[in-house]
């Protein structure tokens, strides 16, 4: 039986990681959306950074943390909660 270098497994394994679908993070400033969630860390980004660039910090931040949501105060804020939150089963047939 032919073995696989551990370089090619390796190559193979990240390239693998690399294509999975990021989880969508939602930014939301109503509070009902995460009232059934868990909290699971504070978020913020760099005031150096431009509103785009702070949303997706905000956004990473959450992911890294394992939240899919990011309650603001408002929308210009730097600074938020990361929930996650079950995402609703849908209805076999």
């Amino acid at each position: 039986m032919k073995r696989f270098p551990t370089r090619t497994l390796a190559a193979l394994l990240l390239t693998a990681g690399a294509c999975a679908p990021a989880t969508d993070v939602g930014l939301t400033t109503n509070e009902s959306i995460v009232a059934n969630c868990q909290k699971v860390a504070d978020v913020s980004a760099s005031d150096s950074l431009s509103p785009q660039d702070a949303r997706v910090a905000l956004s990473d931040a959450a992911r890294a943390k394992g939240g899919n949501y990011v309650l603001l105060a408002n929308d210009a804020a730097r600074k938020g909660a990361a929930y996650r939150c079950e995402m609703p089963r849908t209805a076999s047939k």
